[in-house]
Formats: structure tokens, sequence, C-alpha cells
């Protein structure tokens, strides 16, 4: 439950399969973005805010590395840790926080942080009225040769991390172009009507059946 006055519920109409919302409805929502460092969320994230904000989508991404800058250095909160700490308790419900109040307003939030705790990732569920958890993973040696390159560091133990067991979707970040994953993520978005698709009309019987056999061979649907 919200630790404030509870928000009405808000209503849309849903064609079966696909959404009939505009951008001008100002639909709120979370994509809650987990997974170890050096999986692409960041990556992942920039690439759904350009492409949102192109269909005329009001979104922000919670960065972690930026909201750890702010917390520590500006706020004069723990000087003496270094790194990025958001993996650290409490700054989870932190980001829950922003995300509520954003979706309230009907901004689109993409989170950027490890989130390494399923009771931390349950809490943003519960007070998040319109929450996606995508959970991000591949190899070590893949993350190890990512960070290396940006010069990054591991500040979480695999043996820390605790995978979702319920997680809306799941991408394996190694084997998947970080481009085909967001074209999946958006997918999924229109599928279950968070956002509208790019046609004004909605396609024909025979329009979708070309358009899943069209995407088939790349995986876009699987």
């Amino acid at each position: 439950m919200y630790g404030m006055a509870q928000r009405p519920q808000q209503t849309w109409q849903r064609w079966p399969g696909w959404s009939m919302i505009s951008a001008s409805n100002y639909l709120g929502f979370t994509l809650w973005f987990t997974g170890l460092h050096g999986t692409g969320k960041s990556t992942l994230a920039t690439l759904l805010q350009n492409a949102l904000a192109l269909r005329g989508y009001k979104v922000e991404i919670i960065d972690s590395s930026t909201l750890s800058y702010w917390l520590q250095r500006e706020l004069h909160i723990d000087e003496t840790i270094k790194g990025d700490r958001s993996h650290i308790p409490g700054y989870d419900a932190f980001v829950t926080y922003l995300c509520a109040i954003l979706a309230r307003n009907g901004v689109i939030t993409i989170t950027t942080s490890v989130s390494p705790f399923e009771a931390a990732r349950s809490h943003a569920r519960e007070h998040i009225e319109h929450f996606i958890e995508v959970y991000l993973n591949c190899s070590l040696s893949q993350r190890r040769r990512r960070l290396h390159q940006k010069e990054s560091e591991i500040f979480v133990k695999d043996s820390l991390y605790q995978e979702p067991a319920k997680a809306e979707l799941c991408i394996d970040t190694e084997t998947e172009l970080a481009e085909r994953s967001a074209l999946r993520i958006l997918l999924y978005l229109e599928e279950e009507g968070y956002i509208a698709p790019l046609w004004e009309d909605l396609p024909t019987t025979e329009e979708l059946a070309a358009i899943k056999t069209r995407l088939h061979p790349v995986e876009y649907l699987e």
C-alpha cells in the first residue's frame, strides 16, 4: 500500500492484444531493470528512452551512478564510500519512491540499478501501480569484458544477487543484440496495453499473421 493518499485507478479502453492508448493519455509506468553490473542495463535503457520519446512519451532514466553521485556528494551522504553503491540496502526503496511519483505524473521511468534483492523488488512491485520487471543476464566473462571497456568495477558478487522468479521479461544480453531486445520490450508494452502501436488503424487478422511470419525468423516474438 502507498504511504500517502491512494491514487485513483487509471482507466483506458483495451482492444484484445493491442493498446488504444496514445502518448497524450499520460499513462505512467516503470520498467524496472535488474541484473548484475555489465549486463547492459544502461545501454538498453537509452535505446528504449529514445524510441519511446520519438513516439511522444515522457521518459526518464533513473541512472544508478548519477543518483549515487547526488546522494553521496551533493547531499553529503556516506562521503567516504566510493563508486556506485546502488546495491546497498535502502537505495531501491528510494528509487521506488521516485518511480511512484513520476508514474503518478504520467512519466515512464526506467531504472538501471543492480537491484540484487528479491525483497526490495517485491516492495517496488507493491508500491508502483504499473510495474514491469526486466531481468538482464549474461556470462561473467562477458560482463568483465564490458566493464573493462568502460573502466568500471564489479561491486556486487554473483553470490549476493537473487535472480527474479517472476520477471515479466528475461533477456540474455550475450546472445541477443541490444536493438533486438529493445524491440522485444516495445512489443511487450504494445501487447499489454502500456503504449500504442505505431499504426493508426488496428491491423487485420491477415496483417497480423504477415507481421508474425516476418518477425519470427529474427525471434522478435520468442
